[in-house]
């Protein structure tokens, strides 16, 4: 069994309920957060969390103020934006600024469990390769000569 998907949702409560209800019914345990302030203090305080899914507008900045304060908390956060429209646009935007993907309302129940599974673990992946990479090197026995 996989490890449970820890998410962190960033929406205006007015917002929330139908993705809310998708990602319950995921098993996703969810960190709860209406603004990107609040998402700041709780990457800073909460236990870690693999993916951080956000609407594309929030009370006090948009979904690209969300990636700068993902990016500069830890770098091995997958950021999934949600759109109320399928725009090209968006999507190719949020790839390019380094976000993970795009969801469209109405949410598809398969598709948002695929894609925050594969986004918890690409997070996953980078973390072990971050820690791989940081890992102290063996001293090296010194040759009698």
């Amino acid at each position: 069994m996989p490890p449970k998907i820890k998410a962190m949702l960033v929406m205006a409560p007015q917002r929330r309920l139908p993705l809310l209800d998708v990602l319950e019914s995921c098993g996703i345990e969810l960190l709860l957060v209406c603004d990107c302030n609040e998402a700041h203090r709780m990457l800073g305080t909460q236990p870690p969390v693999q993916v951080v899914v956000t609407d594309t507008a929030l009370p006090d900045g948009d979904w690209r103020r969300l990636l700068e304060i993902v990016v500069q908390a830890c770098a091995n956060i997958e950021v999934v934006v949600c759109s109320r429209l399928g725009d090209p646009n968006l999507w190719l935007d949020v790839l390019e600024q380094g976000g993970y993907d795009v969801l469209v309302e109405p949410f598809d129940h398969e598709e948002v469990r695929r894609t925050l599974e594969v986004a918890a673990s690409r997070s996953y992946i980078c973390s072990l390769a971050q820690a791989i990479n940081h890992r102290p090197k063996p001293a090296r026995a010194a040759v009698a000569g």
